[in-house]
């Protein structure tokens, strides 16, 4: 049995935050200030580009028998990549992902290499294995939008807290959780203006009923009293720090694009933005059901100005 699970935090909300339906009667700024607007859009493809790229590895480790494959061996393909697994039996078993920057998968064209380490753990669905991921000059390009891009240099580390038992979390017995940590990510973008990202998460996925298959990611560290998420340098040269203040949750219920749940707020040296998840036409969080969008608050430091608007899923 070979099951695909999706580690989603593609909440694309910089994404379609100029294309807001319905802007809250009260907001003092209707239009919120470009350098918030673009840290939230750096914020929104950082977190969905990474968690989407865990998601490939980990179809692929499932599959290889260097990574504790033990079945029959399945067909296995990356849109728009190779894999050489020939270093999969090495004493630390590695694949390499290379991507052919050509070939636009969902509205995504990817190049660069990804490399992937299993350091810790006899194979992948250990308790406490532990995977190191190098990126190197790992782009994504998104065409529709002009062809932005994030280009990813650096290390990250994904462990897995649990064991991952397919049958068990087929069965919906049992969850997987994995917790990624990342201290040293640089990324670029397409005016060649950089940024430094640290993060801390996890992401727990499960399947209900058979049918629905669903998500939480959380951040995973404390500071201050606070649940952090992410850290670091934004590409305008200031720092900032995103908290969860609440577990972003979705499934495919309603679709991985449209969550359920979720509120974060990453504050720089000169504004914070907070997103608020799973909400309905006034802004209001739903209880049952799927939601009408989201809303976004913001606040800017100099000069002093606030403003907020509730924006609708694709």
């Amino acid at each position: 049995m070979k099951i695909k699970f999706f580690f989603v935090w593609t909440i694309c909300v910089g994404l379609i935050v100029s294309s807001c339906k319905k802007a809250d009667n009260n907001t003092v700024n209707r239009t919120a200030d470009p350098n918030a607007k673009q840290h939230n859009e750096d914020v929104s493809n950082t977190k969905s580009e990474s968690d989407n790229l865990n998601t490939d590895v980990n179809n692929a480790l499932s599959n290889i028998s260097g990574f504790g494959k033990t079945d029959k061996a399945e067909a296995l393909s990356i849109c728009g990549a190779t894999i050489d697994s020939t270093h999969q039996n090495d004493p630390i078993p590695y694949i390499t992902i290379t991507f052919d920057g050509t070939t636009n998968c969902n509205n995504r064209i990817r190049a660069g290499v990804v490399k992937v380490e299993l350091i810790a753990g006899a194979k992948w669905s250990d308790v406490g294995a532990k995977l190191r991921i190098t990126h190197t000059n790992y782009k994504v390009t998104f065409p529709s939008l002009n062809n932005h891009f994030v280009t990813f240099n650096g290390t990250k580390y994904l462990t897995d807290v649990n064991g991952i038992d397919w049958v068990s979390i087929y069965l919906g017995s049992k969850t997987a959780l994995l917790r990624e940590r990342c201290y040293d990510m640089t990324v670029t973008f397409e005016n060649g203006q950089t940024s430094l990202w640290k993060s801390a998460r996890t992401s727990e996925w499960g399947i209900k009923n058979f049918t629905e298959i669903y998500a939480t990611v959380n951040g995973d560290t404390t500071i201050n009293g606070k649940i952090i998420d992410s850290w670091g340098i934004t590409r305008f040269g200031t720092n900032f720090i995103t908290e969860m203040v609440q577990p972003w949750k979705s499934g495919t219920t309603c679709g991985w694009w449209r969550p359920t749940q979720g509120k974060y707020t990453s504050t720089t040296d000169n504004f914070s933005i907070t997103a608020t998840f799973g909400t309905d036409k006034n802004g209001n969080q739903v209880n049952s059901g799927c939601a009408y969008g989201f809303k976004l608050d913001w606040t800017l430091n100099n000069p002093s100005s606030s403003g907020n608007a509730v924006l609708a899923y694709f």
